[in-house]
């Protein structure tokens, strides 16, 4: 069975109530998502709330999901807009993260520059787009995947995304 077909026997399970389906559906992209979140909310504190209203947003109404092969996009949507309303609710924007929290972020990864700067770059973006960097880069999001969660057509992430992508190059160069 590969890992779709695992998938979505999870996500079935998971309708009909079993919480230890969902538990390990989640569990695929808990890492991904508290990254997100941190990177949007700005402090682990935060962003450990915002992943965890959003995970149980999608375990209430994971029956009104139609199309299995888009839990990923869903649940990051879910996240997505909890953290963009809990920010609204303290009327501010994400903080600019720690060095280390942009460490943890990148995870086991080999990249080569400095935290500092690379902090500084995604910060001169303009939203979403350095959202979808991360999500594209770090969580391995398909374009298509970001449009779901974006509610944007899969043509304009993509634009947004070498547009970013040349922007940091020139600010990192």
């Amino acid at each position: 069975m590969d890992i779709t077909d695992n998938n979505t026997l999870l996500i079935e399970r998971s309708k009909q109530g079993d919480t230890r389906a969902f538990s390990q559906l989640y569990s695929l992209y808990a890492t991904d998502m508290f990254r997100f979140a941190m990177y949007m909310m700005g402090t682990r504190e935060d962003a450990e709330d915002a992943v965890q209203e959003a995970v149980f947003s999608a375990w209430r109404n994971i029956h009104t999901l139609k199309d299995t092969t888009l839990f990923k996009a869903w649940i990051f949507k879910i996240l997505s807009n909890r953290c963009k309303t809990d920010l609204m609710k303290k009327n501010k924007l994400p903080d600019i993260l720690p060095v280390e929290d942009y460490e943890f972020m990148l995870g086991d990864e080999d990249f080569s520059f400095d935290s500092a700067e690379l902090k500084e770059a995604l910060a001169s973006l303009t939203p979403p787009d350095g959202q979808i960097i991360l999500l594209s880069v770090i969580g391995g999001f398909k374009s298509d995947e970001l449009a779901e969660i974006y509610s944007m057509p899969a043509a304009t992430i993509r634009s947004r995304q070498k547009r970013a992508l040349e922007k940091l190059k020139a600010i990192l160069s």
